[in-house]
């Protein structure tokens, strides 16, 4: 079963090209309306890159090279990245936990990768392994409720729509 992500990340492997449609924008340090408080610090981990392009001039006088945004098909999450269902969950740990719902840990991945052929690029899908966290009834600290397997296109659909999406959790 492929995914929307899945779909843009595979047609992104085989063209070779890199894409000025980003899978994420951000807005104030986080990703724009994704379900997880995704920091703008993981931009190389969703490849999105600022990249050198050729452009036609807005007067029409030739092209010119410009910076853009664009986004590649190397999902790259690994161990030790850690999400909140809020961005107070980044703040002082003893007033972040008190707004905690969920949190997610990779505690393994392998990222992404693209395997070059004649007839056409292969995408060789990585994977995270995740952790599922809420916090204790104290709200004291947090407690692991599940683990997943997952693809790393898998696990950015998560990060961006959560249950509602795909269903990956739960136990809320």
């Amino acid at each position: 079963m492929k995914f929307p992500i899945q779909n843009k990340i595979e047609l992104l492997s085989t063209s070779g090209n890199r894409s000025t449609e980003l899978i994420a924008t951000f807005k104030d340090g986080y990703a724009d309306n994704w379900f997880m408080a995704v920091r703008e610090c993981f931009r190389s981990q969703l490849d999105i890159k600022y990249t050198p392009r050729i452009e036609n001039r807005p007067d029409g006088a030739g092209k010119r090279e410009v910076k853009r945004w664009t986004q590649g098909p190397r999902i790259a999450f690994d161990k030790g990245h850690i999400f909140y269902d809020t961005p107070l969950g980044y703040e002082v740990w003893d007033e972040a936990i008190k707004h905690i719902k969920l949190a997610c840990i990779v505690v393994d991945g392998r990222p992404n990768d693209i395997i070059k052929k004649k007839a056409g690029n292969e995408l060789i899908e990585g994977f995270v392994v995740v952790e599922f966290l809420i916090p204790d009834i104290d709200k004291a600290k947090l407690i692991k409720q599940d683990e997943k397997k997952m693809p790393q296109n898998k696990f950015v659909e998560f990060l961006m729509y959560g249950n509602e999406y795909n269903g990956y959790y739960n136990f809320c």
